[in-house]
């Protein structure tokens, strides 16, 4: 059965953005007191948890900000896998292919590419974003991921995320 989530109505806007990203910045700033950062981790898991389309928005914004902090980035993605590992089945159709739309989008990028070259750990959490998406949704329907896989791993740098992320599960599963 699926869960339905009840949740406050909830737009994007820029204040929003900006609070959240006072609140990655805040919970892993050494200098913030114990009750800044368990607030700002209550925020950020709150919104995870009941906001999962916002988050998705959030989290491709945070990705596309090329001069943010590295940590915005990681947070963006971890965020992003979160969604589509424990959200997927609850989310209406239209915005599971929004977030496909999306994260092909980001994959495909080649000025983000440009940019993304050097920190592997980027490239994985792409990769790890990719892979759960195609466990929860290219085996559904026939046609729904395959073509566009093969033409996204025309480049070499996605292709070695995705070969990378393969060899870390295959291993992990092999113990």
């Amino acid at each position: 059965t699926k869960k339905i989530i009840e949740q406050k109505i909830m737009i994007f806007t820029s204040e929003l953005f900006d609070k959240v990203i006072t609140a990655v910045l805040c919970s892993f700033n050494p200098k913030t007191t114990n009750n800044e950062k368990q607030n700002a981790l209550k925020f950020l898991d709150d919104l995870k948890e009941n906001q999962p389309i916002i988050c998705s928005t959030i989290s491709f914004e945070l990705i596309k900000q090329t001069n943010s902090q590295p940590i915005l980035h990681h947070y963006s993605l971890n965020l992003l896998e979160s969604i589509i590992k424990h959200k997927w089945n609850i989310l209406k159709l239209d915005d599971r292919h929004l977030i496909k739309k999306q994260l092909f989008f980001i994959i495909n990028s080649t000025y983000l590419n440009q940019i993304f070259m050097d920190p592997i750990h980027i490239r994985n959490s792409l990769a790890k974003c990719l892979v759960e998406l195609i466990k929860r949704d290219c085996f559904e329907k026939v046609d729904t991921t395959l073509d566009e896989l093969v033409n996204m791993l025309q480049g070499i740098t996605q292709m070695q995320g995705l070969l990378i992320y393969f060899e870390i599960t295959i291993a992990a599963t092999s113990f």
